[in-house]
Formats: C-alpha cells, structure tokens, sequence
C-alpha cells in the first residue's frame, strides 16, 4: 500500500513530551505519520485508533543500528516511502562530573547523535529524491549554556547541527534543519513546579508550532532558536 506522496513523516520518540504532541499536530494536517517508540508504545494506540489510515507504529532500539536498519527493510516491504524525517527521540544524563564516564557519554550520544545520523544515513536519499525535509531538534544549550552537568546532553546536540549543516550542503533538494528549544515542560524536565515559576519554559503548542514549520521551510541548513 502506498501512502500520501511528499506528506510522510518519520517521527522519533513519539510515544511522549514534545514527540506525542507533533505526532497529534502532524495527523491533524493530514500527514501520514510513521511513529517510532522503543518503550511505552501502549500510548500511542489511541493515535493508531483514532487515524488508522495515516499511522503506522514502530519499534527499535536506537543503541542498536540492526535496530534501524530493519526498520528501514520494514518500512520498505510495506512500501512506505520517508519523504520527512523528525529527529526528536533523545536521553540526558545529569551528573557531576565525577560521576560522568565513558559508558554515561556512549550512552547519550548513541541516542542523540549517531541515531540521526544512521537514519539520514538510511533515509536521506529517498527524502532528498522527494524534496522532503529533516528537523533535527537540538537544545538552545549548544548556544549559550555550559554546564557541566549536562555535559553528555549538550555535546550531543551541538553534533546533530553539525549533522544538519553537513548533510544540508550534502544532499541538493531537502531541506536540513535544526531547531533548538529552551526549556521545554516535558517528562525529561522534570522540576518541581516551584521551580518551573521561575523558569521561562517554551509553551508545547509553541514547540509544536515551531517544528512544523521548520518541516515545511524553504530554508536549509538554519539554526532556529526558540527560547520562550
């Protein structure tokens, strides 16, 4: 079966935070969507449910690149062509530095940064081919924030714009972007919301927003800033 030409997203993560609220945006526009989750798939059955027609659920382990290679062949035997990418899903790893060490940063940067790269590794040609379009979602750390704790987190996403500029001059007819968020109220920041007061937090809808319309650019191989 094939699915809507030039409207096929690829979304990372999607099975909650910023991912589960793309996902809910992207089908409202009338994407079709494919939603990748490695844990808590359950919750992106209402989603499956509620548009049948214009999802298609998937499972890998991002630490794995068998995992994203058969997601490729599975992709491929049910002739879903990728004309967008969203690289969405990330971890973090708060520490002192004392607690930091080699398997902390392999960690992060096996999700954050070899990842994406694999999967425009894999997926590039056919979304270049489509004049489709990758939004690599970064942090707005990679610009102005240097603290330690977040040291793994942070060098993985000022990586993934180098991926987004690399892979922008590489390919002739996608758009390669990268969007970087301030804080966002999600799962992965999880403060007391004593502190969240004190925190300017950029608005989900505003993330939302702000990532579609990147998807749906003109521009390549930008760095767009969303701090609030």
């Amino acid at each position: 079966m094939a699915f809507f030409k030039n409207k096929t997203v690829l979304l990372t993560g999607a099975s909650g935070g910023l991912g589960l609220a793309l996902a809910k945006e992207l089908l409202q526009k009338g994407y079709f969507v494919v939603l990748h989750s490695y844990h808590h798939k359950e919750k992106l059955q209402p989603l499956k449910e509620k548009y049948p027609h214009n999802t298609y659920l998937i499972e890998a382990n991002f630490k794995k690149e068998e995992d994203i290679k058969e997601m490729k062949k599975t992709l491929q035997k049910e002739q879903i062509v990728i004309t967008h990418l969203i690289n969405n899903a990330a971890i973090d790893h708060v520490s002192a530095l004392e607690e930091k060490t080699e398997d902390t940063f392999l960690e992060v940067l096996k999700i954050n940064l070899i990842a994406p790269f694999l999967l425009i590794k894999e997926f590039g040609e056919e979304i270049d081919k489509n004049e489709g379009s990758i939004v690599n979602i970064a942090s707005d750390n990679i610009i102005d924030t240097y603290d330690i704790v977040t040291l793994e987190y942070d060098i993985s996403k000022a990586g993934l714009h180098q991926l987004t500029k690399t892979f922008a001059n590489y390919y002739q007819k996608a758009k390669i972007n990268t969007i970087c968020f301030g804080w966002l109220d999600t799962p992965m920041n999880d403060f007391p919301e004593n502190i969240k007061k004190e925190i300017p937090f950029v608005p989900l809808n505003k993330a939302v927003k702000e990532t579609i319309k990147l998807l749906e650019t003109e521009e390549n191989g930008i760095l767009k800033v969303v701090k609030k």
